[in-house]
């Protein structure tokens, strides 16, 4: 297989959000992001679309970095409640609600800088048998 261009994590895809996923304490899992005018879909606020990714591709790593699982989305359901400005650094942050077999219950959120949550999301995760 050839080198890794996924648009959510790849160093190597010249468009791409280049994002880190990194343990916390509380074994959670975070990505750290500061939209730009690039991300935006109304004037100063990021487009939902890329909020979704971001979720999505964080809830994939937390399995892969923090459980050696490879997992691909079977559902994702995102609640967005406050728009996330462009400019100001937001957190993403992901957790495993509940894992029966192969089968990862999950939830992720993006906090803004004052602690509100933006957007919340659940997902079920399917893991690979390997």
């Amino acid at each position: 297989m050839g080198q890794s261009f996924c648009f959510g994590c790849s160093r190597e895809n010249p468009i791409g959000l280049h994002l880190e996923c990194f343990p916390q304490e509380d074994r959670t899992w975070a990505v750290y992001f500061t939209p730009t005018r690039y991300h935006e879909s109304y004037n100063g606020i990021m487009h939902g679309g890329l909020v979704t990714t971001i979720l999505d591709e964080l809830l994939g790593n937390h399995l892969v970095k923090g459980r050696g699982r490879w997992a691909v989305t079977a559902r994702l359901e995102v609640r967005f409640r406050q728009p996330i400005p462009t400019g100001q650094q937001v957190k993403f942050v992901s957790r495993i609600i509940k894992e029966r077999g192969r089968l990862f219950q999950m939830a992720a959120r993006a906090e803004l800088p004052d602690g509100r949550i933006a957007v919340e999301a659940r997902a079920e995760m399917m893991a690979s048998n390997t």
